[in-house]
């Protein structure tokens, strides 16, 4: 098997042996949870895809999940996926166009937390950096917390390494408590 090498010999940002996706050079990796439960969800999913897709290179998608909708009481199940974006966008400038989409597509921004959505597209990781501005933190600060997250991200992804607990995705996955209901549609 041929492993997976960035400058200087070393493994591309974030990454522990085996894991076979890289960005070109002048892009940065994304990972980006996409969520929606409202209207045809998996016809949102896909619109977003290709609306990424015009940011940069779609290299892999996970499957789609059917999910509980976590903190949200009454509310209509999610369908949840993951997805690896590069791109040459700063990560300010990647949410930006992301919240754009979403109110495009008729997502309330202002007070939108925890409120049933269209489309909602969250960068949970950009490499191995790590910052927090007012718009943004990174790593998503619930990333770790997530079963509808971190199972998908686990299928495209389970070496993963998160740049702030210093384990991998599939550590994560396994130490997670439970209580959400997650279900592989295709």
């Amino acid at each position: 098997m041929a492993k997976i090498k960035g400058k200087n010999g070393c493994l591309p940002e974030g990454y522990r042996p085996a894991c076979a996706i890289r960005p070109q050079s002048g892009e940065r990796l994304y990972y980006l949870g996409l969520g929606s439960n409202l209207g045809d969800r998996r016809a949102h999913l896909d619109r977003a895809l290709s609306f990424l897709a015009g940011l940069g290179h779609l290299l892999k998608r996970s499957s789609i999940y059917e999910t509980s909708p976590v903190g949200m009481p009454g509310s209509a199940p999610f369908l949840n996926m993951v997805a690896t974006l590069a791109t040459a966008l700063e990560p300010l400038d990647l949410l930006r166009e992301c919240k754009t989409y979403e109110a495009g597509q008729g997502r309330a921004l202002a007070d939108s937390h925890l409120r049933d959505r269209v489309i909602d597209i969250d960068i949970l990781l950009a490499g191995s950096m790590v910052m927090s501005t007012p718009e943004l933190t990174l790593p998503h600060p619930r990333l770790a917390e997530r079963g509808f997250v971190l199972v998908p991200l686990f299928e495209i992804a389970p070496k993963l390494l998160h740049p702030v607990e210093k384990v991998t995705v599939a550590r994560l996955l396994a130490r997670l408590k439970g209580g959400e209901t997650i279900t592989r549609l295709d």
